[in-house]
């Protein structure tokens, strides 16, 4: 009797034993991908790259409304230029027209002299 009893709890062992080795295989958890794997390596530089772009469009973005302002600026100087370039010009077209119209007006008058002097010896 001693000899089933022993047997009884050997083979409630073994089966106990072989259940809860199933059970534990059917319970583990899947072992991860390489891409899980990766992901989980790189977690921590992910982090860091972040941080880093992060802080890198502040910089951009400082930067971009600098030269936006600088951009304003030079662009209300060249502006400036354009308009005193404008006044020169006309000033110089202004002078230039007078000169003109003073030089005909002397041609004029030298040819119109010539003129009556040419009708004069002919009347003569």
């Amino acid at each position: 009797m001693r000899n089933d009893n022993t047997t009884e709890y050997v083979t409630a062992f073994v089966v106990g034993a072989l259940l809860g080795a199933g059970a534990a295989l059917l319970m583990a958890p899947e072992p991860p991908t390489r891409r899980q794997r990766l992901m989980k390596e790189l977690k921590p530089y992910r982090k860091k790259l972040k941080k880093k772009a992060s802080k890198a469009r502040k910089r951009v973005g400082h930067q971009a409304s600098a030269v936006g302002e600088w951009t304003d600026e030079l662009q209300a100087a060249g502006l400036a230029v354009v308009e005193d370039m404008r006044e020169e010009v006309a000033e110089l077209v202004a002078d230039a027209r007078k000169e003109i119209a003073d030089a005909l007006e002397g041609q004029m008058d030298s040819a119109h002299a010539s003129l009556r002097r040419g009708t004069k010896r002919i009347r003569s």
